[in-house]
């Protein structure tokens, strides 16, 4: 069986920083995350957009929860023990987070497969098409996740 499930938030506001998670036993795929960001920001300038701007800060936020995600097997913004704005905002600085998730098996677990359901998905579009958010940062973590092996657990993280 393949899957794919998303999810899609932002938030504007000021948020103090909290404790962080995770785990190094996670892998990623960074040539998944590097084609990610290539199709996001090509659909952008065909939006008249500028693109999104490529954020280490951000793509430790989105590994992070990632990461998280699999290791616990929960598939929400907000950890068990941290809202997603303030992980974002432990990474960085903005007046202006959005965050979308994904996760999926076979061909919906690639880059293409999960920028498609954003894309066709109201709040996930609106996040990616955005013209206040400026950075971007992806972390697509595999593993095995919610009963299936080899799943992608993608996040991308947004901010002004």
């Amino acid at each position: 069986m393949r899957k794919l499930l998303a999810c899609a938030c932002v938030v504007l506001s000021v948020v103090v920083p909290a404790t962080a998670s995770g785990s190094a036993r996670t892998s990623y795929r960074v040539d998944a995350e590097q084609k990610v960001l290539k199709l996001i920001n090509t659909i952008r300038s065909q939006h008249g957009l500028h693109p999104l701007r490529f954020s280490n800060q951000l793509r430790s936020a989105a590994r992070e929860h990632s990461g998280d995600m699999i290791q616990r097997d929960y598939f929400e913004h907000d950890s068990p023990n941290e809202h997603f704005d303030v992980r974002i905002r432990r990474h960085v600085d903005a007046s202006l987070v959005g965050e979308n998730i994904a996760w999926g098996t076979g061909k919906y677990g690639t880059p293409e497969g999960i920028v498609n359901l954003w894309m066709h998905s109201a709040p996930h579009r609106r996040i990616i098409l955005m013209g206040r958010l400026r950075r971007i940062g992806l972390g697509v973590a595999v593993g095995p996740f919610q009963g299936e092996q080899n799943a992608s657990v993608a996040t991308a993280d947004f901010a002004s």
